[in-house]
């Protein structure tokens, strides 16, 4: 019965306290032997924020809870008074009155008070902002102190251009800012198709060139080049594209494409076998290859055609375990 009345109120020494003494009007197993039959006053629950600030509380839930207490107590006291003799029952109404009419004292001079409780807010907000407005002058005046022997002593004026004021002054201009700042803000002019067309028919040039002096496998039979590209393919294995960036003798292949043709309707539905991140993977291996190596076109095929024959396998082994 009386966790619920009294979660809320603040306790010391075992005894309920609400801005006064209470030296022992019930003890606590009195208060456990009440008869359970007893509706429990409901206490007021503290609004959230009201407690933070300037520490205070509405006035009208003071009332409530000094209302509420009092309830309690008489509550309590009406049920222990029959088990006791008559001296002990006016003992403990003459100090259940005197103290309740201390508390209700208290509470009325707070009730009068609270007339001019306006006037006490509005010079506690301007006492509030004065100390706010104080501690802002000192952070200033820390920090202009800080600026003024910190950084200030640190700082330096660059150089004055004379040949930019010179040359703005007589020629109206400045001729003397590097090109790359306009490359990087202006975007270059889109080529002609005339120049488009000799440029194709350069690097196509450049690829035969460089393809009589490699070294092809005899494996790769199917090799065409078409518009400064070249298209290896080995029928049921793999087809790559590649080309040049430049005509030096010494720039790497660039491997433009790369496509798996190993296939099976029934393992993979006519699907390719290979996910995308494996082939960027591979791909990002053929090309590592190309850049260091002699005979790139060998290197590539064997590596495309080692992965496309475990292809082959795992295509085999899936047909044996079905069938």
């Amino acid at each position: 019965m009386n966790s619920t009345l009294t979660q809320n109120l603040p306790r010391q020494g075992g005894t309920m306290q609400l801005g006064y003494s209470d030296p022992g009007m019930v003890n606590q197993p009195e208060i456990m032997a009440v008869n359970q039959n007893v509706m429990p006053a409901q206490i007021p629950q503290v609004p959230p924020g009201q407690m933070q600030g300037g520490g205070t509380i509405p006035l009208s839930l003071l009332v409530d809870f000094v209302v509420h207490k009092t309830y309690h107590d008489i509550t309590v006291m009406a049920d222990l008074l029959p088990s006791k003799s008559d001296l002990e029952r006016k003992i403990s109404v003459a100090q259940f009155a005197s103290r309740y009419r201390q508390l209700f004292i208290r509470l009325f001079s707070l009730v009068k008070w609270a007339s001019s409780v306006d006037k006490v807010v509005k010079c506690g907000d301007i006492s509030s902002f004065l100390d706010h407005q104080a501690m802002l002058f000192v952070d200033t005046a820390d920090k202009l102190y800080q600026l003024s022997n910190q950084l200030v002593i640190q700082a330096r004026l660059p150089n004055f251009s004379i040949p930019t004021a010179v040359d703005v002054l007589t020629n109206g201009s400045y001729t003397r800012l590097p090109t790359c700042i306009r490359d990087s803000v202006i975007p270059p002019k889109a080529i002609l198709p005339s120049e488009r067309k000799a440029t194709l028919k350069r690097i196509q040039q450049i690829v035969l060139f460089r393809l009589v002096t490699e070294v092809i496998p005899p494996q790769i039979k199917d090799l065409a080049v078409e518009g400064g590209i070249v298209h290896l393919t080995v029928p049921g294995k793999f087809k790559a594209s590649l080309t040049l960036m430049g005509d030096s003798d010494n720039l790497p292949w660039r491997l433009i494409k790369l496509e798996f043709l190993v296939h099976d309707k029934e393992v993979g539905g006519g699907r390719t076998l290979v996910h995308d991140l494996q082939v960027n993977y591979i791909h990002e291996l053929v090309q590592s290859r190309l850049i260091s190596n002699k005979t790139p076109f060998v290197d590539l095929f064997d590596i495309l055609h080692s992965f496309s024959l475990s292809l082959q396998l795992e295509v085999l082994q899936a047909q044996a375990e079905r069938s």
